[in-house]
């Protein structure tokens, strides 16, 4: 039930909830419609890790590594079933957490759904004069394993930027 409510509530930004799919065709999304999405996304990513992990997120930049602890064991679960259904769903979730983190912690960002080079749905954050793409991390977590560590990414792109000063 849950992965289907998450399923509705996703399409309508043209993420897909099941495997790797092709490119969406959803027209972009607004800024105010990001950040709705976001909000949305984050607080199911907290009730993901509450009610699955018993884990409470509490948006510290030392959270993500419980990010990383769920994203493993949910790759594990994968691994184990191959079952792909909700997967993209919940790398949303938690990348909009990763997202949240990041603007809190090291100043603006902005978010969107589609990039020029990786095209619709790839979610990029600008921030900094830098593009990553957490969304893409997330899910390279969940489907690839333990080589694609969320923590490891967050310190070496966010924490250890060149330009990195706290806000």
């Amino acid at each position: 039930m849950f992965r289907k409510i998450l399923a509705a509530i996703l399409s309508v930004f043209g993420i897909t909830t099941s495997g790797a799919d092709g490119p969406s065709t959803t027209p972009p999304i607004a800024p105010a419609d990001m950040a709705a999405l976001k909000a949305e996304l984050c607080g199911l990513a907290e009730r993901v890790a509450r009610e699955g992990y018993d884990t409470r997120l509490d948006y510290s930049v030392e959270s993500i590594k419980h990010v990383e602890r769920i994203l493993a064991s949910i790759h594990d679960d994968y691994k184990r079933t191959k079952a792909e259904d909700g997967l993209n769903g919940i790398a949303a979730e938690f990348a909009a957490y990763i997202v949240t983190v990041i603007e809190r912690h090291y100043g603006p960002a902005t978010w969107e759904r589609d990039d020029p080079t990786f095209g619709p749905a790839s979610f990029p954050l600008r921030w900094r004069g830098a593009t990553v793409f957490p969304y893409s991390w997330c899910q390279k977590r969940i489907f690839e394993g333990p080589a694609e560590d969320v923590w490891s990414k967050f310190q070496a792109l966010i924490i250890n930027h060149e330009s990195h000063k706290p806000k």
